[in-house]
């Protein structure tokens, strides 16, 4: 791919993306609840490329919930995050300095609703967002807001259950206005959960299952999904009664598949994955369940309570646009894998980084293609990056390995704007160094920026240019001409 003497459309969205759970921390400042995020404890044991966070998030009890809660030794990283909460007109600066003109961010939900059930937000959680919303306009950025990103409050799972629970729909259709309302004249764009989609990695965080309170799992899992299809259709339906220009999307993070070998059964097979997928954006941008997921849903004895009339309100508010993560490609084998997510076979013609992600900018270019020629709605890039352990040295870091990936998936953009697609933004993850969603650590970094903390919190928090600053300043500046490809 060649795009050295192409150019993104005038009006294209670069910016940044992160998560309130990963950046803010002053986790018990003014009246702000617990959330799930908040007992992710840091293990400097963890065999970082053997790691799925099945493996933990999955295995969230009562007990354990309550032994995080109490524990006043172990460091819980997401409690203190880089900083953000004291630090966010520094941070906003450096997005602006390097030509942000777009903005991803979540705010905490238990920081405006800090047990979830309330029938009025704190308004001091509030107005923390007043100021850094007044902050990234008044940069020049356009404000993107997802309303709930891995932190449910506590209290929304011992006393309720999590999102399995009907009474869930209520509370986050309460909060969700409560943002729209204040908010929906000065945010153009919202997501109302993150990475939809991974249920089977982030069943805890996501959707605020603990295990020793469910009796089959998979359908908890699948009903918990129903209420937040539901509660994305009533915002959707909210959000027209307030302004037009609201535009309310679905979050999925990309699982692309590649088939083993060109085999028949490794290729329906990879499909079949990959379709299972697809469906969390099926319903929300299309308006109904495909026949496929009532299929498995029938031969997997799950019952999900599906009633008319959540039929006609999904029909009836489907969504504007489809942002998705995409950070690496997968591979199967229908003889070696099963239709569990976490199993997959190793790629020969990839690499990848010390996490394993491999390193793939075609299967970008793919997966753009293939969402764009399913849905036909406008395409937003709401993460990407790689995850490395850099050097700080010389009061910066080299890091033209996480420039190499960038420019290539950019490269894999244009491609698929030169095809056509209404791809509008590109959002790089972490722009500023972050706590990993999911190890905990602070030394699996994303960003342009090196945040002067180590996994257990010391350092002085103090911010960094790495080169990657100023050669996505230069991309920016270019409308994505000049990818410094000469300097290769």
């Amino acid at each position: 791919m060649n795009s050295t003497n192409f150019t993104f459309p005038k009006d294209f969205l670069w910016g940044g993306a992160t998560a309130a759970c990963q950046i803010e921390g002053a986790y018990d400042v003014d009246g702000r609840g617990l959330s799930t995020s908040d007992i992710h404890k840091f293990d400097p044991s963890l065999d970082r490329k053997k790691y799925r966070s099945k493996l933990v998030e999955n295995e969230h009890t009562t007990a354990t919930l309550e032994k995080a809660v109490s524990d006043k030794t172990g460091y819980y990283p997401k409690r203190h995050g880089n900083g953000f909460y004291y630090r966010y007109k520094e941070d906003i600066a450096l997005m602006k300095e390097m030509g942000f003109n777009s903005f991803r961010f979540s705010i905490a939900w238990p920081r405006v609703f800090p047990n979830g059930d309330e029938l009025e937000p704190n308004e001091k959680g509030l107005e923390f967002y007043d100021k850094v919303i007044e902050e990234v306009i008044n940069a020049g950025m356009e404000p993107i807001v997802t309303m709930f990103h891995y932190d449910i409050p506590l209290h929304l799972l011992t006393e309720y259950g999590g999102f399995r629970n009907p009474k869930l729909i209520e509370f986050m259709t309460r909060y969700g206005k409560t943002l729209l309302d204040r908010y929906g004249d000065k945010v153009k764009y919202w997501i109302p959960f993150n990475q939809t989609n991974l249920i089977q990695y982030c069943s805890f965080k996501s959707l605020g299952i603990l295990r020793d309170k469910t009796e089959n799992l998979a359908e908890d899992q699948y009903q918990a999904i129903h209420h937040q299809f539901l509660i994305n259709a009533k915002l959707k339906e909210y959000a027209k009664t307030l302004n037009s220009e609201i535009q309310i999307g679905i979050m999925l993070a990309d699982c692309t598949y590649y088939p083993r070998t060109c085999k028949p059964e490794d290729i329906v097979f990879a499909m079949k994955r990959i379709r299972m997928q697809y469906f969390y954006a099926d319903v929300p941008l299309r308006g109904e369940y495909p026949g496929h997921m009532l299929r498995y849903f029938k031969e997997n004895n799950i019952n999900i309570n599906i009633s008319e009339e959540d039929k006609v309100l999904l029909r009836e508010n489907t969504l504007d646009f489809l942002a998705f993560s995409y950070y690496y490609s997968r591979t199967l084998d229908s003889e070696k894998n099963t239709m569990d997510p976490e199993t997959i076979t190793e790629n020969p013609y990839l690499t990848g980084n010390d996490w394993g992600w491999t390193i793939d900018p075609l299967g970008f270019y793919n997966a753009i293609s293939q969402y764009w020629d399913r849905y036909q709605k406008p395409i937003m890039v709401a993460e990407n990056g790689f995850g490395y352990e850099d050097v700080f040295e010389d009061g910066t870091v080299h890091d033209d390995y996480r420039i190499d990936y960038l420019r290539q998936h950019i490269q894999a953009i244009g491609e698929a704007v030169k095809d056509g697609v209404d791809i509008f933004a590109y959002l790089p993850w972490g722009p500023i160094d972050l706590i990993s969603s999911g190890t905990a650590e602070m030394s699996k970094r994303y960003g342009f920026v090196y945040v002067d903390l180590d996994d257990l919190g010391n350092g002085t928090g103090d911010r960094f240019k790495k080169d990657s600053f100023y050669w996505y300043q230069k991309v920016i500046a270019t409308n994505g001409a000049d990818l410094g490809l000469d300097d290769k």
